[in-house]
């Protein structure tokens, strides 16, 4: 199966789905915008109050105004991240209701998928077809936003509210766990759409699997790369286990990152792919 056979289902399922598309991709470049303009926003608040010659570290009379506003409107950029972050780590749910319900099982409930079977496109071309949208989306769009997400990141360690790379839902915003969860949405979606074949059921169905694998894979994140022995260096370490001894805690030190995310996104893209192998499998079954 090419990139030609695809053409048709592709062009009509854009067409289907345009209004939602656009809405995500405008969301998408309204938190891009936001984030590195509320980071410009503090460093350009810092390099004001460097020059009324206050400092946070020294508050004297006649400063308190100027380092409250600062500390306050340097908390409001740390708390939007945040708040893009969690909208990240809710991308796979969206992503999976999306597929389950108006990508695939509306189609069956309603009966049109009939229409596009009966017009040279056969079951395999139709699926791979509607899946080919979202999966290019989340390809095209998401590792830029990432790397955005992640610069942003390491320009808060100098300031006064830091963002750590083990906070969550910051963590799944920063690497490529990012994208394997989203892709993992897409699969449990296309799934449960073709198994419940009811737009509302198979949305909450895709809604409750993959909350359930990613709070569990939430749980088996510390476990996922052997951690250390000791007491955390610094910040940046994340504790993830109870004392050992009198020595500290067992912990994660940032030089984790990277192996931590290889394996996790290891693991969605396994899941991801039985998932798919699952629903095409499915619908050869049903429909041969």
């Amino acid at each position: 199966m090419t990139l030609p056979d695809l053409r048709g289902p592709l062009r009509v399922t854009v067409r289907m789905h345009r209004h939602a598309l656009g809405a995500a991709l405008a969301v998408t470049l309204l938190a891009a915008i936001a984030l590195p303009t509320g980071r410009w926003y503090v460093q350009s608040l810092a390099a004001d109050l460097a020059a009324t010659g206050c400092k946070v570290e020294h508050t004297v009379p006649g400063c308190g105004i100027q380092v409250r506003g600062f500390l306050s409107r340097s908390l409001y950029f740390h708390e939007m991240f945040f708040f893009v972050a969690l909208a990240v780590s809710a991308l796979p749910l969206l992503l999976g209701a999306f597929v389950a319900g108006p990508l695939v099982g509306r189609e069956f409930e309603s009966g049109t998928y009939r229409l596009q079977w009966t017009q040279s496109v056969g079951p395999a071309r139709w699926l791979a077809g509607k899946l080919a949208v979202p999966v290019a989306a989340v390809l095209l769009v998401l590792p830029a936003f990432v790397l955005l997400a992640a610069w942003i990141r390491r320009g808060t360690w100098d300031t006064w509210y830091p963002i750590q790379w083990h906070d969550l839902p910051v963590y799944v915003a920063i690497g490529p766990v990012a994208i394997g969860y989203a892709l993992l949405g897409i699969g449990v979606g296309a799934l449960t759409g073709l198994l419940i074949r009811r737009t509302l059921p198979a949305m909450a169905a895709a809604v409750a699997a993959v909350g359930v694998i990613e709070a569990g894979l939430v749980l088996l994140r510390p476990r996922l790369w052997p951690a250390l022995d000791g007491r955390p260096r610094n910040g940046n370490d994340w504790g993830v286990f109870g004392p050992v001894g009198h020595v500290g805690t067992r912990h994660h030190p940032e030089s984790h990152f990277w192996p931590l995310q290889l394996v996790e996104s290891t693991v969605l893209l396994a899941l991801t792919a039985a998932a798919l192998v699952a629903t095409f499998a499915l619908l050869r079954r049903r429909h041969r």
